[in-house]
């Protein structure tokens, strides 16, 4: 089939009939529109400064705010104080588990010289020189900026140093580096990219690009004219080129480059509409003329093109576009059959990534009536996807299980925020322990019109949580002293015999151990092979006392991790009669 250029056959009829106006217009509206432009990009620089100025204030305040928090709060503090690491490092990941951490790519406790770094997901396959770009020294309380250079690339963060004081004594027991990197930090230009409007954004510290996102090709043509020059916009054939600088407390000054699509339009509309009162016959004459025309040519085509895009099914692959007599409607068809093969593509991703989820997943509306469920969550109502769809949930739930369920319900559309809590359903394999998730998904006017919902069964996880508590207070209640030591022979547990043994407190457990180490070698050595040890040797008590005692050690490997398992038994401990017997003859020798 023969096609034809459309736009060049409009564009001859348009340049036909309305060269004789546009000539006239366009060389008296020309300066005016000009001034009128310039005029306008200055003021919108100005303001887009003082916008760029506040959101990164306001951001940078709010990650403040939560350092401060981190650094004042008791499980920090505790662990600081008592010089407990694994404690530290723990609180620190839980910290930045936490959802107000996400603007934050990682923090570090420097406390004695050590340092406990806490990064974000952001750094796992980055590897900073978070401790030296710790170890500089700053003005507390105050962003600076730090550079490091890793495998010959160049990043630059901003790092915040505050105190860690303890409560009691008021004592500074450390310090808290809060770090936010600069380098593809999406979160930054992301935002601005969305206030100004901008086809492309660029940041830029020292002459290095630390970070860039743009749409459409070569947004940055003009760009070195501009960095050369002292004024901040620079107008060019391909829009317009701006500079502005972002600079948070004492930070060394970042440069933020924009490209945004010339609106000359606007300040042309303004000129044209003095000089287009004689010229509106004119043109509303042509314009007529004009919508016959096309009208005339593109009913077929644009015919075509509507059922096409009216008839696209709902679910599966969309049909093939047959194409149109003009050549631009018929790469619009085929544009939006891709669309909709992409779009078929994805729901299909989603639909594998919920059906095979181990999770229980659903959306019901406000009804309470289900609109999607997984495979997993039909399974454990010992149903199908295709039966729970559009019923009520109390056609399928219990009735103490329904009347949580819409207690929750309720809370969400309440607050319009998530809820957490953990309900006992019967499966086919008995009665299990889910905690769920629920949450309300909001329409563009912000109106929450759907409720969703996770539920992890986490049965398993409670009862392996029962017998850890468990073998705690087995391990408390054993009358011999009993330790527990990691790979740098570190105390992870120690029960109450073996502080009463000692003469230490729990807390100095680690000090008796070390000083129990040191006179005996031997022992050290067999730690460091991981090898089964048994001797009698002598401990020092604290008092200076010595205790004859029987030490065996255990070498135990958990996840890949080495543990020992140091016991002490009494030699001199005193016999005991065996049960219902007297005498000699009747006794046992203690453990």
């Amino acid at each position: 089939m023969t096609t034809w250029r459309f736009s060049r056959l409009l564009l001859l009829l348009v340049l036909v009939m309305l060269a004789g106006v546009s000539l006239t217009l366009l060389t008296t509206a020309y300066l005016g529109a000009e001034k009128a432009l310039q005029q306008e990009i200055e003021l919108a620089h100005e303001r887009d400064q003082r916008m760029l100025d506040s959101i990164v204030d306001s951001h940078f305040r709010n990650i403040r705010q939560y350092s401060e928090e981190i650094s004042q709060s008791l499980p920090v503090q505790r662990a600081l104080s008592r010089g407990d690491g694994a404690r530290l490092d723990d609180a620190m990941q839980g910290v930045m588990r936490d959802s107000y951490s996400q603007y934050i790519d990682a923090m570090v406790i420097e406390h004695d010289g050590r340092f406990h770094v806490a990064p974000n997901v952001s750094l796992l396959n980055l590897e900073l020189p978070l401790e030296a770009l710790s170890g500089s020294r700053s003005r507390l309380g105050d962003w600076v900026t730090v550079d490091t250079e890793v495998r010959g690339k160049r990043y630059s963060l901003l790092r915040l140093t505050l105190p860690v004081v303890e409560p009691g004594l008021g004592e500074v027991v450390g310090r808290l580096h809060t770090f936010v990197l600069l380098n593809d930090n999406f979160w930054i230009l992301n935002e601005l990219q969305s206030l100004f409007g901008a086809r492309a954004i660029a940041l830029s510290h020292e002459g290095s690009v630390l970070d860039s996102l743009q749409s459409g090709a070569h947004p940055w043509e003009g760009l070195e004219a501009l960095k050369a020059s002292e004024a901040p916009v620079r107008v060019g054939p391909q829009g317009v080129l701006r500079s502005h600088v972002l600079k948070v407390g004492d930070s060394a000054p970042y440069r933020v480059y924009t490209a945004l699509p010339s609106d000359s339009h606007f300040a042309l509309r303004d000129t044209y509409i003095a000089n287009l009162g004689f010229a509106t016959l004119m043109v509303a004459m042509v314009a007529a003329l004009l919508m016959l025309v096309i009208n005339r040519i593109t009913a077929s085509a644009l015919g075509n093109l509507t059922r096409y895009a009216e008839q696209a099914p709902d679910g599966g692959m969309p049909r093939p576009f047959q194409g149109s007599q003009f050549e631009e409607f018929t790469r619009v068809g085929r544009a939006f059959e891709q669309v909709l093969h992409r779009i078929h593509e994805r729901d299909k991703y989603l639909a594998g990534i919920i059906d095979h989820s181990p999770d229980l997943i659903f959306l019901k509306d406000l009804d309470h009536s289900y609109r999607l469920v997984n495979r997993r969550y039909a399974e454990v109502l010992n149903t199908t996807a295709e039966q729970l769809d559009g019923r009520p949930m109390w056609d399928v739930l219990d009735q103490d299980v329904m009347e949580k369920a819409l207690a929750m319900d309720r809370e969400v559309l309440r607050t319009g925020k998530p809820v957490r809590y953990k309900l006992a359903l019967d499966t086919l394999s008995g009665k299990r322990r889910f905690l769920f998730s629920k949450f309300p998904i909001i329409d563009d006017d912000g109106v929450p019109y759907l409720i969703g919902g996770i539920a992890t069964d986490v049965t398993d996880m409670e009862q392996a949580e029962e017998e850890l508590e468990l073998a705690r207070e087995v391990l408390a209640a054993t009358p011999d002293a009993a330790i527990v030591l990691d790979e740098q022979q570190r105390v992870l547990i120690a029960n109450r015999a073996f502080v009463e043994m000692s003469g230490f407190p729990h807390e100095q457990a680690s000090s008796a151990m070390r000083l129990f180490l040191m006179a005996h070698p031997g022992l050290l050595e067999s730690l460091t092979r991981e090898e089964h040890w048994e001797q009698a040797c002598e401990f020092e008590r604290r008092d200076g006392g010595l205790e004859r005692v029987a030490v065996t050690v255990h070498a135990l490997r958990r996840d890949g991790r080495q543990r020992h398992v140091i016991l002490f038994r009494e030699i001199d401990q005193p016999t005991r009669p065996a049960p219902g017997r007297e005498g000699g003859e009747g006794r046992e020798r203690g453990e």
